[in-house]
């Protein structure tokens, strides 16, 4: 097998899905031989979580930017000029969001490198006039495009005439599983200070995309119905530290929550960012698992959580559609129907049985995706890269 010298980019050290994506998918690589270095912008000092990959975290100023516009175009700037001196050390420059490809775009205006690769895992709705250009730019100029599911493949051919790879995220399956899920579960509770109630949780933050208000509104009903039984249901919110700014929907959501009569760190715990190793726990404590996502690149927290034996509810969405299957190996609803969310949560709390056939289910679709199948497919689309890239010098040489 070849050994490739691949830069893998992202735009952030938080744990992110795109970032985890690139950390995870370095790693696979490297078990595979590949020469894989990470590139990342950063405030701070380290990754969210450890890794064995060589890397370099390409500083930012910590300060308070006019507007989202001036910190985009600085965070491109910032990481096009860091590149420049190193556009011969590689075989393949991989950018993973679209700040990253846009310096990839730069260096290529500027004949410092000949093409590059880009993931999409979803196309975001921004509002800013800078971001809407960066993501533009990121999906048609790449030379070579890599979608995370079936369903972006055909959004991108329809919407952009694009015909980009399809490789779906993998998921660490070890990681995330329990040999004694009612000990693991009983400890988490207490790690987390939830010990005594129901609890449901989301990965992911508050944010339009993952649709947070939704199940803000399920939780209340689904709270008020089981408080009437004499039980306590209790919503952990983990992660959501983002580049982007969604200020304005957390401010709703939060006016939302006081309107509700709801409490935080009482009723609902909003973690912010979980220690990496502390995530699998997290996965723990939770009776359900609730992912009503309006739009998704591929859905790697579902994997998680079916991995970690949590009984998924989500939305009956592409791509999610690809590999949950209603009251197989998940609920399926209507993202925006928060009624229903409400009572497929109480179904599935009041049910030890169907909670059972879920995990079974859930776990079983888990063990189908992982690292290494993601990372070998990656390998070809790589090796495909180079192949025409030889083809192409021996034409211009031949003609």
């Amino acid at each position: 097998m070849n050994s490739n010298k691949i830069a893998l980019l992202t735009y952030s050290t938080k744990p992110r899905g795109g970032v985890a994506h690139t950390l995870s998918l370095a790693e696979s690589l490297a078990e595979l031989g590949q020469k894989v270095h990470v590139y990342a912008l950063a405030t701070g000092s380290e990754f969210f979580r450890q890794t064995d990959v060589p890397h370099t975290l390409i500083p930012c100023p910590n300060i308070k930017y006019e507007s989202m516009d001036d910190k985009i175009m600085s965070y491109i700037e910032i990481y096009t000029d860091y590149l420049k001196s190193l556009t011969n050390e590689y075989d393949i420059f991989h950018a993973e969001d679209c700040i990253s490809a846009n310096a990839l775009l730069n260096l290529r205006n500027i004949g410092l490198i000949n093409d590059y690769a880009r993931t999409i895992h979803h196309v975001d709705d921004f509002t800013s006039k800078c971001l809407i250009e960066c993501q533009l730019k990121s999906i048609v100029e790449p030379d070579y495009v890599v979608a995370v599911s079936k369903f972006w493949e055909r959004e991108l051919h329809q919407t952009y005439s694009l015909n980009p790879f399809v490789i779906n995220n993998g998921v660490s399956v070890n990681k995330f599983a329990t040999k004694n899920r009612s000990e693991a579960k009983l400890n988490a509770k207490k790690k987390f200070g939830v010990y005594g109630s129901k609890v449901i949780l989301s990965i992911g933050g508050i944010e339009p995309r993952k649709n947070t208000i939704t199940t803000l509104r399920a939780f209340s009903i689904a709270r008020s119905k089981l408080k009437e039984n004499g039980e306590r249901l209790v919503w952990l919110i983990g992660g959501g530290e983002t580049l982007f700014d969604y200020r304005e929907y957390r401010d709703e959501f939060f006016k939302e929550v006081q309107s509700l009569g709801l409490n935080l760190d009482q009723d609902i715990y909003v973690l912010g960012n979980v220690e990496e190793e502390d995530m699998p726990s997290l996965y723990s404590a939770a009776d359900v698992f609730v992912f009503p996502s309006i739009k998704e690149g591929w859905g790697l927290v579902a994997f998680e959580a079916m991995a970690a034996g949590v009984p998924v509810i989500a939305s009956g969405i592409e791509p999610i559609t690809e590999y949950l299957v209603d009251e197989e190996n998940a609920y399926l609803i209507s993202p925006m129907d928060y009624e229903d969310l409400a009572e497929k949560i109480m179904i599935l709390l009041s049910s030890p049985d169907l909670q059972a056939q879920l995990i079974k289910e859930g776990q079983i679709t888990a063990r189908m995706y992982s690292w290494e199948n993601t990372a070998r497919k990656h390998l070809s689309f790589y090796n495909s890269i180079l192949e025409e890239r030889e083809n192409l010098k021996h034409k211009q040489k031949s003609g």
